[in-house]
């Protein structure tokens, strides 16, 4: 029997029926109905905004729904609480991950359900259940690791021990490979095949169309808080589930490249080394899109934080507009023409509790000196909301907070402020991670208008299709250096190979 029709057999473990919930102005969500199998794993798709994450938090207890009802195995439950969803077997992993860094692996599983004996916490028991659980992850993480020393791909294993420390029945992934290289994301997809295989529900949110095609039996996409398609994944093909997420055809999804020949080289770097990087040479020339892969760990976004100053280059020359710069920390390397998208927009990137436009003015605020570049507009909430409105930001208003708005628009406030210092060197750190398709396409054309009025683009990323699809020319690291150099047009094979490769040279030394 083909596993969709298994499926479509198997009890349900998880009901959502006719779930509605209305905020201030907003109807978040409109007569939803989800359901999740035994042992099924149930993809759930929509653009940022079209109301899965009230849905997650409504099955997680942090919302109570106005109508509807929810069933685990049958039984009509109500949960006022997270704690009483994850009492009840439901546990939800959210991309922005929740350890503890200055706390061990094993107190992270166990946080708030530690074992005990005599009243005290039984610390040998901890480590051990705690072992149990990653072996049967197929991990061999040390329970007493702190977490804040494991890669994100460890991270996220931890995250499924913690799940499995309450007997989770009901396990919710919301883009759990949004911050993995390819290798990494793969064992993930692997490991939530063979849960599934064990009995486990898997509800699996994710913008990336080859994973959802690679471990989904059923996809559900919403819109606008409605249920637009609900289907096996036989019938639902990468080219019916983005028109029904987006609402249209999106012709063009990767922007072509530039038809004219990049001018001189803006950035360049030689011999640039540092504890992480060694001997970095690389041109990225004006009205040119340079991607930078490789896999984790292999120097790519250390070299993002090195340009930005974050930090630096310890020997070497770095030059930007043809003129020297020795950027020692973020402020010098924005003096210097330069301006970064952080891979982590939330913690470094974004005020959450400040207005949209107060975001979308920090840098002209932090430099309000017009001197410091002669090519930025006057500071004015009129020209910046201009720019807000040219990139398409939507909010109800530009004074609301900006944790409010969906990670694409969030992603449009932050260059929106650089356009308005108008830098010469751009660098684009994971540039659409945890963004809708739609959203994604905006943000490249951004990219390629940008290139297109000579600014240099610099693109680290994680997402394989995101470098080929984009770049002009792609550089591959590998352990700290420069592996190799594709042009524009390359295959993600072509990309993989030199990104595996074993290096037979002995390492530079590191100064």
């Amino acid at each position: 029997m083909p596993r969709e029709d298994m499926v479509e057999a198997a009890a349900l473990a998880l009901e959502m029926l006719n779930i509605t919930k209305t905020f201030p102005g907003v109807r978040a969500l409109d007569d939803v109905s989800f359901g999740c199998a035994r042992g099924e794993v149930h993809a759930l798709c929509g653009e940022n905004g079209a109301g899965k994450s009230t849905l997650i938090k409504i099955l997680g207890g942090v919302y109570r729904p106005d109508g509807g009802s929810i069933r685990l195995d049958g039984r009509e439950v109500a949960f006022s609480h997270p704690l009483a969803a994850r009492q009840a077997g439901v546990s939800i992993i959210h991309q922005e991950l929740s350890l503890l860094p200055y706390r061990t692996v094993a107190e992270n599983v166990f946080l708030g359900i530690e074992p005990a004996r005599y009243g005290i916490v039984d610390r040998r028991r901890m480590r051990e259940e705690a072992s149990r659980l990653l072996r049967r992850l197929g991990s061999s993480i040390p329970p007493g690791a702190p977490a804040g020393d494991l890669s994100i791909a460890q991270q996220q294993i931890v995250e499924i021990a913690k799940a499995f420390a309450i007997d989770a029945r009901i396990l919710v992934m919301d883009e759990p490979t949004a911050a993995l290289d390819r290798v990494d994301a793969t064992r993930l997809l692997d490991l939530v095949k063979r849960l599934s295989s064990e009995g486990v529900s898997i509800i699996f949110i994710s913008h990336r169309m080859p994973e959802i095609q690679a471990v989904a039996d059923r996809v559900t996409v919403l819109k606008d808080g409605r249920t637009v398609m609900m289907a096996p994944l036989a019938e639902a093909p990468t080219g019916r589930l983005v028109p029904a997420m987006v609402g249209r055809e999106l012709s063009d999804f990767y922007p072509p490249r530039g038809a004219s020949a990049p001018g001189p080289a803006t950035l360049r770097i030689r011999g640039g080394t540092n504890r992480r990087l060694s001997a970095i040479d690389l041109d990225v020339r004006a009205g040119e899109i340079v991607g930078v892969a490789g896999l984790e760990g292999s120097g790519k976004d250390a070299l993002g934080r090195a340009v930005a100053g974050d930090e630096p280059f310890d020997s070497g020359t770095m030059e930007i507009g043809g003129r020297e710069v020795r950027p020692r920390n973020t402020r010098l390397a924005i003096e210097a023409g330069l301006g970064r998208l952080s891979d982590d927009r939330k913690r470094e990137g974004l005020i959450l509790q400040q207005s949209v436009r107060d975001n979308a003015m920090l840098t002209q605020r932090a430099f309000a000196n017009p001197l410091s570049s002669p090519t930025a507009e006057p500071m004015s909430t009129a020209a910046t909301d201009r720019r807000l409105k040219q990139l398409d930001v939507r909010a109800a208003n530009f004074d609301e907070e900006i944790r409010l708005l969906s990670g694409g628009n969030q992603q449009r406030v932050i260059i929106a402020r650089w356009l308005a210092r108008d830098p010469q060197v751009l660098v684009f750190c994971e540039p659409t991670r945890g963004v809708d398709v739609a959203a994604k396409a905006a943000i490249y054309k951004i990219m390629r208008d940008l290139a297109a009025r000579g600014r240099a683009i610099l693109m680290i990323s994680s997402d394989l299709p995101e470098i080929v699809g984009v770049s002009d020319r792609i550089l591959v690291m590998r352990e700290g250096v420069v592996a190799g150099e594709l042009q524009g047009g390359a295959t993600e094979e072509d990309v993989m190979a030199i990104a595996v490769e074993h290096d037979l040279r002995p390492p530079a030394p590191v100064h």
